[in-house]
Formats: structure tokens, sequence, C-alpha cells
């Protein structure tokens, strides 16, 4: 096992090596050196491959980023963005900004878990503002807008009464009470 693993590190290796001209002159083939343990193959990649150079490589970069998913599509057609599915499926946007989902694993085994724990699983969780800045960017304009259904389940959610910067009703004034 640990052959195969090194013959597929050599293979990432020789990758990032093809790109490079000044690495190709200086080093020999890595495909064909097949060493016996890992720290042979450290020792191989510190003499032959310069980590200066290899960190500066972009395939290498690449191989390492974190994937994050981000995405803005764009249609094929016209070039006009267009939304994301999984966005649409899993998230639910509020009148007021903020994005709610579910959470996760509601469905899943059931049986195992206490009657306050389904409970919990049932309720929906909000999205933080980065998260929800990054969901109105996957998403088109036709998405942001409010949508009003007939018996909407989440109607006493999308206005938010709290905050001086949101709340339509005013509040009721109560004059003090004379004794």
């Amino acid at each position: 096992m640990l052959k195969n693993i090194l013959i597929s590190a050599t293979r990432v290796a020789t990758a990032a090596v093809t790109s490079s001209r000044f690495l190709l002159q200086n080093t020999v083939k890595p495909a064909l050196i097949i060493p016996k343990n890992a720290s042979t193959f450290n020792s191989f990649l510190s003499k032959n491959l310069p980590c200066s150079q290899l960190l500066h490589n972009s395939n290498v970069a690449d191989v390492t980023t974190v994937s994050t998913r981000n995405i803005t599509k764009f249609s094929m057609n016209k070039g006009k963005r267009v939304s994301d599915r999984d966005v649409l499926k899993r998230f639910y946007r509020l009148h007021w900004g903020i994005w709610i989902r579910t959470k996760c694993g509601r469905n899943k085994k059931l049986w195992k878990k206490r009657a306050s724990r389904k409970r919990r699983l049932r309720q929906h969780v909000f999205c933080n503002a980065t998260q929800s800045t990054m969901l109105d960017k996957m998403v088109t304009n036709y998405w942001r807008k409010p949508k009003y259904f007939v018996d909407d389940p989440y109607e006493p959610y999308h206005t938010r009464e709290e905050w001086q910067f949101t709340y339509k009703k005013p509040k009721p004034y109560f004059p003090p009470e004379q004794q």
C-alpha cells in the first residue's frame, strides 16, 4: 500500500515538474524512481525539487487549496447569472435578507435519538451574515425579491419587529400610571 501511495506521489511530483523547464533540466525523471520508504521519498524531493520553486508552482498550489462552495454560475447562451439549484433546494430566504436551513441529519437514524433531540432537529437554523451574503451572490435577483404565498408557514418570520431599522408596526404607547 505504501508503494502505491509513493507511486501516486511521484506522479504528482512529475506533474508539478513538467510545467517548469528549469526543474526538468535539473532533475532525474521521478516517475522512474520508486523509493522504498517515505523518508527516502522526502529526501528525494528535497534534493531534486527546490522547495521555494515547488511552492510557487501553480499546479502544486492548486492541489493544496481547499475548495469552497461559493460558485456563481453563468449561462452558456447569454452569459447571464444562473441560480444554483442546490442553494434553492437546501435554503430559504426570509424577506429581511437572512437565509434559513434545516439541521443536518434530521431524517437519519431517528430510532436512536431522544425526543428532545428530534424536536431540535425539526427546527430551522439561521445562516450568519457572511453565509447569507454568499448565498445572495449564488442566486439571481428573482430569488432575492420577497415572495408571497397563501398560507405561508414562514409568514410570522418574514418581518423583524424587534430591530429598530426593520420594524413596521409602531410600538404601543403605555402612559405612566398616576397614583
